[in-house]
């Protein structure tokens, strides 16, 4: 065979290799966008609103009534305003105090704003005050009349965080409701939980 036929044979080789790769380079094709980078849910997201449920117990501070104590429960909504100041719109109930002649229980609905002190390892250490409505309840022999009245309280007391959600909680408070006579009034002591959502 030739040289000639050689070289003949060589350039319709590279031109057949060579004009499909020109033709697809000149095709124009859209720019592909970059992806979005990732961004991990937040499954435990908090909104700030939260609900809360409380147990204990209450001794009475009525001038001539002797009381050994009452088991109270409480429960209520509230909102996490930011780190240092929360809300919250309470009912609370000390269930029949044994006051000697007769017993006595009392209910309140209150809202509550706190002041929350942040520390580490997940304590925090808060102080509030609370007004809203209360009502007295008598039963036995000779008790004086159901009443219902103005209703306040002040609390002190600590949390622990033990989640994002969750958070345990202990506190004392005094209470007092305005009635006639002598003013309904009780100590408090309480455990319960503060769920976030």
């Amino acid at each position: 065979m030739s040289s000639f036929i050689k070289k003949g044979l060589l350039a319709t080789t590279i031109v057949a290799f060579m004009t499909p790769v020109a033709i697809a380079a000149d095709i124009d094709t859209p720019a592909q966008p970059a992806p979005a980078p990732y961004v991990q849910p937040d499954d435990n997201y908090v909104s700030g609103w939260y609900v809360r449920g409380d147990a204990g117990f209450s001794w009475l501070d009525i001038s001539g009534l002797d009381d050994g104590g009452a088991a109270t429960v409480g429960g209520g909504v509230g909102y996490q305003i930011n780190q240092y100041f929360r809300t919250d719109l309470r009912a609370d109930h000390a269930i029949e105090h044994d006051a000697g002649p007769f017993d006595v229980s009392a209910t309140t609905i209150l809202w509550n704003g706190y002041i929350d002190v942040p520390l580490s390892m997940g304590f925090t250490p808060y102080v509030g005050l609370g007004a809203g409505y209360g009502f007295v309840d008598y039963s036995g022999a000779g008790s004086p009349s159901d009443d219902e009245g103005f209703a306040w309280a002040a609390t002190g007391g600590v949390a622990y965080q033990m989640s994002q959600n969750i958070a345990l909680d202990a506190a004392y408070s005094y209470r007092e409701i305005d009635v006639d006579g002598p003013n309904y009034s009780d100590h408090t002591v309480t455990g319960g939980l503060r769920w976030s959502f």
